[in-house]
C-alpha cells in the first residue's frame, strides 16, 4: 500500500458530463424577431390593398378612403419598425447603408418638392406613408430572402381571395358595385380596379408552373382553388386592365423560365435584346388588337374608360412645372383632379403612373425612378439563378415588375404610392447577392 499521491492516466480522466443551460422562460430572440417581421408584413399588405368591410357600392357617394382602421394599422407600424431597431440595430442599419444613387436621387427631389407643392399637408402625408410602407416588407426581404418573401405573399393571396368570395357572396350590397359600375364586383376593395390589380399581381405569386412532385397533398389543391378564385374574381371585376396584366405575368413567367435554361450569358444577352424587340411589337399588337378585344368584351372603348381626354388636359400641366412638379402625392387627391380636369364624369386619378409622378415630382424625378426599375429588370433578365426556387422566384420578380412597368401606363398609383402593388413591387427590386468565389450560392439579400 502506498502512502503517497496517486496520479491516474489521461485516458482514465473521464470528463464530466456539461450540465445544460436550463431553457429560460419567454420567447427566443430569433422567434420573436421573425413574429414581428411577419405581423409587420402583414399589416403593410392589408393597409395597402385597404381590403375593409362596408364601403359602399356606389363610387359617387364620397366615402372615407382611409378609415380608422386603415389609419391605427399605419400608425401600429411606427412603434414596431422602432423595437426592430432595438432588437437589432446593426442589422437594420446594414440594410439601409447601400441606397442605389437613383434611389436617392428620386428621394432629394421629392423631399425638395415639398417646397413647391400646392398641397403641403397632402405631400407630407404622401411621403410618410410611402416611408413608413417601405420599411416594412423591405425588412423582410433583406431578413429571409426571396423564396421566403413570396412564399409569405401567395399565402396573404390565397386569404384574400377566399375572404372576397365569401365577403360578395354574404353582402352583394356591399361586394358588387352600383351606379355608372353596376354589376362589377369589388369584394373588400373599395373599388372594382383595385381587386384586379390585386388579384393580378397575387395570381403571380401563386402560380407554380409545372405539375407537383410526389403525392397530391391539401396544400396544393387549396392553392389551386385560390388560384380559381383569384380568376373568376378578375373576371367578375371586368377590369380589362388586370386581363393584361395577368397575360404579361404568365408570359413573362414562361419567358424568363425559358431563359434561365441559356448558360451563356453572351447568348442570353442577345435573347434579352431580340426579348425587347419582340416585346415591343407584341405589346403594340396587344393595345391595338387584343385590347381593343378585351375593351369590347367589357363594353369599353380603346382608351379603357376614356383615359385620353384626362390626358390631353393634364399633359400641359407637366410642362408649366417641368423640374419639381406640383409636390408629392399632390395629383392622388381628388379634390387637385378636380381643379385640373373638366370631364363629364368622375376622374378621380391621372389612370398613368409615369404621367402622375411626372406631375407630382417633375420629369427629372419621374425619369430617374424609371430608369431604377429598368435597370432592376434588365439585371434580372441576365441573371442565372442555380436553386430551382430561387429561379422560380426570380421569374415571379421578373414578371411583376414588367407587369407594374406596362400596367403604369394605364393605372395611376402604382409606384411610390402607398396602395396595393407597392410592397410587391419593393420586394421585387432588391439584388441577391454572390458570395465571392461561389458563384453558385445566392445570399439572403438586398
Amino acid at each position: 500500500m502506498s502512502l503517497g499521491h496517486s496520479y491516474l492516466s489521461d485516458q482514465d480522466i473521464s470528463l464530466r458530463p456539461v450540465a445544460r443551460p436550463r431553457p429560460r422562460r419567454g420567447i427566443r430572440k430569433e422567434t420573436l424577431v421573425r413574429v414581428l417581421l411577419t405581423g409587420m408584413f402583414y399589416l403593410t399588405l392589408l393597409r395597402t390593398t385597404g381590403m375593409w368591410y362596408g364601403y359602399p357600392s356606389n363610387f359617387n357617394e364620397d366615402a372615407s378612403v382611409d378609415p380608422i382602421a386603415q389609419k391605427l394599422m399605419l400608425y401600429s407600424l411606427i412603434p414596431l419598425i422602432g423595437l426592430y431597431f432595438v432588437l437589432e440595430p446593426n442589422r437594420f442599419l446594414s440594410y439601409f447603408r447601400r441606397i442605389p444613387v437613383l434611389v436617392l436621387t428620386v428621394i432629394i427631389i421629392s423631399t425638395i418638392s415639398l417646397g413647391v407643392s400646392i398641397s403641403f399637408g397632402a405631400s407630407i402625408r404622401g411621403i410618410a406613408a410611402v416611408a413608413v410602407l417601405t420599411v416594412a416588407p423591405l425588412l423582410y426581404r433583406c431578413r429571409y430572402g426571396s423564396v421566403e418573401t413570396f412564399r409569405l405573399l401567395a399565402t396573404f393571396g390565397m386569404f384574400a381571395a377566399f375572404a372576397n368570395i365569401l365577403y360578395t357572396i354574404a353582402l352583394p350590397r356591399f361586394g358588387v358595385m352600383g351606379g355608372s359600375y353596376a354589376g362589377m364586383v369589388k369584394g373588400l376593395f373599395y373599388h372594382k380596379n383595385g381587386l384586379g390589380q390585386f388579384c393580378a399581381v397575387s395570381f403571380i405569386t401563386m402560380i407554380s408552373l409545372g405539375m407537383p412532385r410526389g403525392p397530391l397533398r391539401y396544400s396544393q389543391l387549396l392553392r389551386w382553388a385560390a388560384l380559381l378564385c383569384t380568376l373568376l374574381l378578375i373576371v367578375v371585376s371586368k377590369s380589362s386592365t388586370a386581363v393584361v396584366m395577368v397575360a404579361i405575368g404568365v408570359a413573362t413567367l414562361i419567358g424568363s423560365r425559358m431563359m434561365q435554361t441559356v448558360r451563356n450569358s453572351l447568348a442570353r444577352s442577345f435573347i434579352v435584346f431580340f426579348f425587347c424587340l419582340f416585346f415591343g411589337a407584341a405589346a403594340s399588337f396587344a393595345y391595338l388588337g387584343v385590347a381593343q378585344m378585351i375593351a369590347d368584351a367589357f363594353g369599353k372603348d380603346l382608351t379603357f374608360s376614356g383615359r385620353t381626354n384626362i390626358w390631353e388636359q393634364l399633359m400641359p400641366l407637366v410642362y408649366d412645372r417641368p423640374l419639381l412638379g406640383y409636390g408629392f402625392a399632390v395629383f392622388r387627391q381628388p379634390e387637385v383632379m378636380e381643379q385640373y380636369v373638366a370631364l363629364t364624369f368622375d376622374a378621380r386619378s391621372t389612370h398613368n403612373t409615369y404621367l402622375e409622378l411626372a406631375l407630382n415630382i417633375g420629369i427629372p424625378g419621374m425619369i430617374a425612378w424609371t430608369a431604377f426599375i429598368l435597370q432592376r429588370l434588365g439585371g434580372r433578365l441576365v441573371t442565372i439563378q442555380r436553386s430551382t426556387e430561387l429561379r422560380a422566384t426570380h421569374s415571379k420578380e421578373v414578371a411583376i415588375i414588367l407587369l407594374i412597368v406596362v400596367g403604369s401606363m394605364m393605372e395611376a398609383g402604382m409606384m411610390l404610392a402607398p396602395v396595393i402593388l407597392w410592397p410587391y413591387l419593393v420586394v421585387s427590386l432588391p439584388l441577391s447577392r454572390v458570395k465571392s468565389g461561389d458563384s453558385s450560392k445566392n445570399t439572403r439579400g438586398g
